[in-house]
């Protein structure tokens, strides 16, 4: 498979996808928008560096150090591009190996050993050199020119370039002293975005953020703030929130929440990728299991709201998955660990503590519109790129039980209205005003939706710029 490099076009099909059978099963009307670039997490919440805002200084450099992929890493934690440059091309080594225009194919002596069949393209290649890299087909450039706007053609290393979303390209295109540098990302392995640093960021790394992750805000919603990078304590997944905090698991040594016989393919990989892969799947399985206990209070919220049988029928299903992908997630970090790995006990005091309609919808909104439509788009996203079919199944199990999740979510969100139409629709309005710190790509789905729960034409609020038009058919 092609590993996207400027991605507008699939993140919008993406969402177009999850986004259809969620109006449908909300009973809502059609709405219209353009493609944005993706971001991958919602996070539930904005926290300040531990120093609190601030403004920074052009940041240190300690021993820089310019890797193989032609970017400059800094003891600091950080690593940035300081100028475009050309990548060279080298066709994969196999029992294949394809000309100009004719893509190339690789096997066991291709990159890493991995199998990644023919390669379309003139530059294609099959990419496994960088732990936070997908494995398999990257379609190729060599400049930066061969990339769309707001990316460039970063070099692999080993046999050519593939692009990467970028709103800088070199140092150069930043103010002085400040870096092209790559912002991070908590739950994927990729290579992440670049982006200029600024004096207003909030944080330089994850370093500064206790818990949480340095990741780049998004000006929409933002009433003219500036992008900048800052601390979101984001999650991967549908989120368990007791008191606006995100609760997991820790783990356990135990062999009783694996799936028997998963056994990703391991022989391409290094000591310190199987551990990066680990360290992975540990994360993924302890948010799918905190997952279990968010139905598990939902399903007692829907009984003590007196909720249709249908809705508490789809949490009861919902639960079952939940369960099932803790399973897949601890079975892939065991495997890949070389040792069992399962959850601990898992903090639920409090839990049950939010019994209003519009506490409870102001839940369903943060843990299931938002949250599994996250988690949805992420993983519909992975199994794209995903080249072991193992992995690949299980992305896709997970993509498609996250999307009826997130349409349960909607679905009690409309039937609340019905029930208390100005109480929950001022807690939807919210919502919608302070989707800021959404992705954006999930934004794509959500906004539209809740605003047509609520009706357009009578929210106050900015119509979103991701959205061409948010007008009932």
């Amino acid at each position: 498979m092609t590993i996207p490099g400027a991605a507008p076009a699939k993140a919008a099909a993406r969402a177009g996808a999850v986004a259809a059978p969620v109006r449908e099963a909300a009973a809502l009307p059609r709405v219209r928008a353009a493609p944005v670039r993706a971001k991958r997490v919602w996070p539930i919440r904005a926290v300040q560096a531990r120093a609190g805002a601030r403004r920074y200084l052009p940041p240190a450099c300690t021993n820089p150090q310019v890797d193989a992929m032609g970017l400059t890493r800094c003891e600091e934690g950080y690593r940035y591009r300081a100028q475009p440059q050309a990548c060279s091309y080298r066709a994969n080594e196999g029992p294949a190996a394809g000309g100009a225009g004719g893509g190339a194919q690789t096997g066991e002596g291709g990159a890493g050993g991995v199998d990644c069949g023919e390669c379309e393209g003139e530059h294609a290649f099959c990419r496994a050199n960088d732990t936070r890299s997908p494995f398999g087909c990257s379609q190729g450039c060599l400049t930066d020119e061969e990339c769309g706007d707001d990316s460039f053609c970063l070099c692999d290393g080993e046999r050519g370039g593939f692009c990467v979303d970028a709103t800088c390209r070199g140092d150069a295109d930043c103010d002085g002293g400040y870096h092209c540098a790559e912002v991070e990302s908590p739950c994927e392995q990729l290579v992440g975005n670049f982006a200029c640093q600024k004096p207003v960021d909030e944080c330089l790394t994850s370093a500064a953020c206790d818990d949480a992750t340095c990741m780049l805000s998004d000006p929409y919603f933002a009433s003219g703030r500036p992008e900048r990078r800052r601390c979101d304590d984001a999650v991967c997944g549908r989120p368990f929130l007791v008191e606006a905090s995100v609760r997991v698991a820790a783990t356990a040594a135990r062999s009783d929440w694996t799936e028997n016989d998963l056994t990703p393919e391991m022989k391409h990989l290094t000591a310190a990728e199987r551990a990066a892969e680990a360290a992975h799947w540990t994360k993924l399985a302890q948010m799918e299991h905190a997952s279990i206990a968010a139905f598990a209070r939902f399903q007692l919220q829907l009984l003590a709201l007196g909720a249709p049988a249908d809705l508490v029928n789809a949490c009861n299903q919902a639960l079952v998955d939940e369960t099932k992908h803790a399973r897949l997630c601890f079975a892939l970090a065991s495997a890949y660990a070389g040792r069992s790995v399962g959850p601990g006990a898992l903090d639920v005091t409090h839990s049950l503590d939010a019994t209003s309609l519009a506490d409870i919808v102001e839940l369903v909104i943060a843990e299931g519109c938002f949250g599994e439509t996250s988690a949805a788009l992420e993983a519909l996203e992975s199994a794209d790129v995903a080249t072991d079919p193992v992995v690949a199944g299980i992305y896709r199990t997970i993509a498609a039980d996250e999307q009826r999740h997130a349409e349960l979510a909607f679905r009690f969100v409309r039937w609340a209205l019905q029930r208390d139409g100005q109480g929950v629709r001022e807690c939807v309005a919210r919502a919608v005003a302070e989707a800021a710190s959404s992705s954006p790509e999930a934004r794509l789905v959500t906004v539209p939706c809740l605003t047509a729960l609520l009706g357009a034409e009578r929210l106050a609020i900015a119509e979103p710029p991701f959205c061409a038009s948010c007008a009932t058919a």
